[in-house]
This record gives structure tokens, C-alpha cells and sequence, in this order.
């Protein structure tokens, strides 16, 4: 009977644990699809909009992979600024403006427009001012997406929740802006230069934006002042501007292509 008994929870504990494995299984993937998804769906939606002169979907994916490769210059760098701001001991509101803008979003959209630039703005199949915007938005979204994932892995499903509605729309907007102004200096041959200088600012100064008011909850002197709210709403007004803009501008190029 005794040893009925252990033979019955033996499986009982069995059970138990492939049931808790199964369950991780599914947070593991549930987790991966939160990461990945949002990212897909943009670069999904933009690809639908060129419904004109559809890119080769091998162009698309290099571009996606180069999004991906292109996160780890940032990395590097953010990784050296982060250590030397932190041992210097700056805590001030312009050490965070200067993180934000100068740090973080130059190098991170500086990246992203290196591989705009120089691997798909020469190429034949760079055909149309519209093709600026899908190609920044691949490269942008494969970006985004192994940002997701490193969040995600680290801070789990509540930050990934907030970066699926947030974080990589924004990254979406600012390749949008970008790629915009990459688009016509293919075709304004005259202010190329100009042109793309001026999607990567204005990419840096919206990336910049949104960091710096997410920033700035970081510190308690400028909490004591300013509340956690107003700097949310700062940080989502940017989001929202940009949106807008990025929405404006894929109306606009469009009917430009045609």
C-alpha cells in the first residue's frame, strides 16, 4: 500500500512538473511574440502601402537584418557614455538632455541612417521618393525589435506591453521622418545633402524628445518639482506629435510616388 502510494505522487509530482514546464513554454513564447510582433506588423503595413512598385522581399529582409546588426554600435557607445556620466557623478537636467539627444538618439538613429545611406539609397531598386520611408521603416523595425527583446528579456511583460503600444510605434514615426527626407533627396539631387541631414535631425530631435522627459523620472530633484504625470505626458506628447507627422508624411509621399 505504502508503496502504491509513493508510485502515485512520484506521478503526481510528474505531472505537476510538466504542467509548470508547459507554462513557461507559454510565457517564454507569449513573451517572444510580444517582442517580435509589433515590429512585423509595421514593417507589414508599410509594405502594403507600396502598392505601386512593391519592393523584392529579399531587399526587405536584408534591411530588416541590418536594423537588427545596427543596434550594437549604440550599445557600445551608450555602454561608454553611460559609465562616464555615472563616474563623473552627473545627475543634472542637462546631463540628461545631453544623454538623450546627443548620446542616445544620435547614436542610435546615426546607426539606423548609416545603413539607410549606404545600402539602400544607392541601389537601383531605390526607384521612388516612397521607397526612402519603407526602407527606413525596415531598418527601423528590426532595430526596435532586438531592443524589444533585450527589454523584455531584462524587465519582462509589463515593459514589453508598454513598448508594443509605445516605444516601437515611436521607433516606426522616427524612420518615417527619416526616410521621408531620404526619399525626395534621391530625386532633389541638387539638396540631397541638406535633405538628409534634416530627416536625421529631425529623427534625433523626436527620439531625443521622448527619451529625455522618460529620462528625467530617473531623477529625484526633478521629481520633487515636476510630477511623474507631467513628465509622461511630455514623453506621450512627443510620441503623439511624431505619430501625426509620420501619418502626415505617408499620405503626402505616396501621392508624390504616384
Amino acid at each position: 500500500m505504502a508503496k502504491l502510494s509513493h508510485v502515485a505522487l512520484k506521478k503526481e509530482g510528474g505531472a505537476k512538473t510538466y504542467a509548470q514546464g508547459e507554462m513557461l513554454y507559454f510565457y517564454v513564447m507569449l513573451l517572444l511574440a510580444l517582442a517580435i510582433a509589433p515590429g512585423i506588423a509595421i514593417c507589414l503595413l508599410i509594405h502594403f502601402k507600396d502598392r505601386y512598385e512593391p519592393e523584392p522581399l529579399r531587399y526587405l529582409v536584408i534591411s530588416f537584418l541590418l536594423g537588427m546588426a545596427s543596434t550594437v554600435p549604440p550599445l557600445l557607445i551608450q555602454w561608454l557614455a553611460g559609465d562616464f556620466i555615472a563616474g563623473a557623478g552627473y545627475r543634472s537636467v542637462l546631463s540628461y538632455a545631453l544623454f538623450a539627444f546627443g548620446v542616445v538618439a544620435v547614436s542610435e538613429e546615426g546607426s539606423k541612417y548609416l545603413m539607410l545611406r549606404y545600402y539602400a539609397y544607392p541601389k537601383k531598386f531605390f526607384d521612388e521618393p516612397f521607397d526612402g520611408i519603407v526602407y527606413a521603416v525596415m531598418i527601423g523595425m528590426g532595430f526596435a525589435t532586438v531592443e524589444n527583446i533585450e527589454y523584455i528579456e531584462r524587465y519582462g511583460f509589463h515593459t514589453g506591453l508598454v513598448r508594443f503600444f509605445l516605444s516601437v510605434p515611436a521607433h516606426g514615426a522616427f524612420a518615417v521622418l527619416m526616410g521621408y527626407y531620404v526619399g525626395l533627396a534621391k530625386y532633389r539631387r541638387s539638396q540631397s545633402g541638406w535633405l538628409m541631414w534634416k530627416g536625421f535631425l529631425i529623427a534625433v530631435f523626436f527620439h531625443g524628445s521622448f527619451d529625455f522627459f522618460l529620462f528625467l523620472q530617473l531623477n529625484k530633484k526633478v521629481t520633487d518639482v515636476v510630477s511623474q504625470g507631467a513628465l509622461s505626458f511630455g514623453a506621450f506628447a512627443t510620441f503623439y506629435i511624431a505619430i501625426r507627422l509620420a501619418l502626415n508624411t505617408l499620405r503626402m509621399h505616396r501621392q508624390m510616388s504616384n
